[in-house]
């Protein structure tokens, strides 16, 4: 039978929903509905204790409506991820269906998009709100506004920095919640508003540094997947001034502020009172 005749069946159908999890274009996770372990297109589907459970998908004319819903035990790993490590960049998702009778007739029943929050239950589980990649096709982009301040993103195309070249490997030597201690940094560095990296289960995850005391760096979060003696890449952060862009990376050709604005509104009658 096909997909559409089980999908419509009062007795054959038994529908199984999948999901696959991704993060920096790696597969983190693969989870079935179903009660049981399922093998498809030889990719397996785990469960977990618990279960996942589906809210239905409203189809509206409002994109935002199209939100896929899934409640999850607390410690699901995805929900852990999202909930502990909100800093680790987007985490993809896309949802199929079948029913067992028919294995190959797979279907995607939702278009895919990214999880945005692990929202906690009042029966104490984490639900997984996830948007359609469609929603994102209606944002507005970013304005760009003139300043005294450069304004673009440090390492960016426009910055031009070479990333590679700030590059400071190093180690760590202990971790206390959100500080971490390294074996060195790179001299007269400003690290304060830079980045911290490590590899993670083969994924690179990412801390910003909020301020620096001789080697220990404190973090924006608590850190997760990394541990003493593990190998560390830090990288200066940029105040957005001239002085650190010439001073520290000799930059100053691509600075994206405008040092010479008038600090008046020449076109107002109190210019140059």
């Amino acid at each position: 039978m096909t997909y559409e005749a089980l999908e419509t069946s009062h007795e054959s159908g038994e529908p199984v929903e999948l999901f696959t999890f991704t993060r920096g274009g790696v597969v983190i996770g693969r989870y079935t509905s179903a009660d049981a372990a399922v093998t498809v297109g030889g990719n397996t589907y785990s469960t977990w204790p618990g279960g996942i459970k589906r809210a239905p998908i409203s189809v509206t004319t409002e994109q935002g409506r199209a939100a896929l819903r899934l409640t999850v035990a607390r410690d699901f790993p995805i929900a852990e991820i999202v909930h502990l490590r909100p800093r680790t960049g987007v985490i993809g998702v896309t949802a199929q269906r079948y029913h067992r009778a028919d294995a190959a007739d797979l279907i995607a029943f939702w278009p895919g998009g990214r999880v945005l929050m692990a929202k906690r239950t009042r029966t104490g589980e984490r639900e997984l709100i996830c948007e359609p990649r469609s929603v994102s096709y209606g944002r507005n982009g970013l304005g760009r506004k003139c300043a005294r301040n450069c304004q673009h993103i440090l390492y960016g195309e426009r910055c031009r920095v070479t990333k590679a070249s700030f590059a400071h490997a190093t180690t760590i030597s202990s971790i206390s919640g959100n500080v971490m201690t390294v074996a060195s940094v790179a001299s007269g560095m400003p690290y304060a508003g830079g980045i911290v990296e490590w590899v993670s289960g083969g994924i690179t995850d990412v801390a910003f540094i909020l301020e620096v005391t001789g080697t220990a760096l404190t973090l924006d979060l608590p850190i997760y997947g990394a541990a003493a003696s593990d190998a560390v890449t830090i990288y200066p952060g940029c105040d957005w001034t001239m002085a650190t862009c010439d001073g520290v990376f000799s930059n100053s050709a691509n600075y994206g502020g405008r040092l010479n604005i008038p600090t008046k509104n020449p076109v107002t009658d109190s210019a140059f009172a």
